[in-house]
């Protein structure tokens, strides 16, 4: 008989056992046995579940299933293999203890390394770019991108001048491979399709006759496209740099193309938009770039300083000096002549926006036309 005090790994779950073991477990329990043991106990998947304290309806519940011991191990979630070699003991199984003692320990050996390495992946996520280790050492998180741009080397010039604008100008995140990976990722396009799935919002295919030479740039974009259909979302924005034939699957796309140059639109401020999230409302869509349009707009950023909200217009900065308008109104011999406004009821010098100005003139407007219908009424009364 194998000893049973070696239990350096027998505090796991049945649950974590390997198919195999628990069949082999069910095999040898699962007949029914005539004798009792020493103190009296069922010597099959009887003494087990009498032993763990089971119902007896469960009981009965389980002996018409074709599998009694493994549907009583599925239901007992917290049923280590310490507690199984125990209740053998006292069963008088010491024969199930010698055959499967070696395998459990293994497989619960194998299942806690298992469950160290979840641990460790969901505690250290994979890092995969520049930004990442800096991000995750500020704070605890990875970059998340506006759009992953995928390119052939031969067309960096372009490139550049894309990063130039969505980033220099618009105030976007991009993710360039050459740029941003960090070297001695084991594998590269694990590394792509990992970004594009769970933290880049679109990717940006710079078409050439140059892209269409790679395989990568190919497969890559095949991904997307299905990882949009699979989504049901907007996935890839295709952008057309240099006249070529795209493929099938892309043409039924509408694209920026930089081919086509039109008075009626903006390249870069279209690109701009398609690749804005969606999702974000549009005061926070437009917060950097305002921010940067009034870092290099001395006068508009002064005029935002004046304003407690940072956004005054041209008509709302001059409506202090909007004054009431002039109400004709009819006299006793019916000619018309001019409602001015008394002194006492000009224009606060607190209003400052357009809003109360207008506000303040219907109130006017309204006191005017009522002394108007009295004078009227007086009139017709008197005559």
């Amino acid at each position: 008989m194998a000893s049973c005090d070696n239990t350096a790994h027998l505090d796991g779950y049945l649950s974590s056992l390997r198919a195999p073991t628990l069949a082999t477990l069910s095999n040898m329990l699962n007949p029914t046995k005539v004798l009792l043991s020493d103190d009296g106990h069922f010597r099959d998947w009887r003494g087990v579940a009498e032993l763990m304290g089971v119902d007896m309806l469960i009981i009965q519940n389980v002996e018409r299933t074709s599998n009694p011991f493994g549907s009583l191990i599925s239901q007992a979630k917290n049923l280590t293999a310490n507690n199984l070699i125990e209740y053998l003991e006292k069963m008088d199984r010491y024969d199930v203890i010698d055959d499967t003692i070696t395998v459990m320990e293994n497989d619960l050996y194998l299942a806690s390394r298992q469950n160290i390495s979840n641990r460790t992946k969901a505690e250290f996520p994979q890092l995969v770019t520049i930004g990442d280790q800096e991000c995750y050492s500020e704070n605890g998180n990875l970059v998340q991108y506006d759009a992953f741009v995928l390119y052939a080397r031969e067309d960096q010039e372009f490139v550049d001048r894309v990063v130039e604008k969505m980033e220099g100008e618009y105030g976007m995140k991009l993710c360039l491979k050459e740029r941003d990976f960090i070297a001695g990722l084991p594998f590269e396009h694990q590394a792509v399709t990992e970004l594009i799935s769970n933290r880049c919002r679109f990717v940006l295919p710079i078409f050439s006759p140059n892209f269409l030479n790679s395989e990568d740039n190919k497969f890559v974009v095949n991904f997307s496209e299905a990882l949009g259909i699979e989504r049901g979302c907007r996935k890839i924005v295709p952008c057309l740099y240099q006249q070529c034939d795209l493929p099938k699957s892309v043409r039924y796309y509408t694209r920026l193309d930089f081919t086509r140059q039109n008075p009626y639109w903006d390249f870069w401020d279209k690109m701009k938009k398609s690749l804005a999230d969606p999702s974000a409302p549009p005061s926070e869509r437009m917060s950097k770039l305002d921010a940067l349009t009034t870092e290099s707009n001395p006068e508009k950023k002064d005029l935002a300083q004046s304003s407690p909200n940072g956004d005054i217009s041209e008509k709302s900065k001059y409506s202090s000096k909007l004054v009431p308008p002039i109400c004709p109104k009819s006299n006793i011999n019916g000619e018309l002549k001019e409602n001015k406004v008394p002194q006492d009821e000009a224009v606060p010098q607190e209003l400052q926006t357009t809003r109360e100005t207008k506000h303040w003139l219907k109130k006017i407007w309204k006191k005017s036309k009522k002394k108007s219908t009295e004078k009227q009424k007086v009139k017709v009364l008197a005559f």
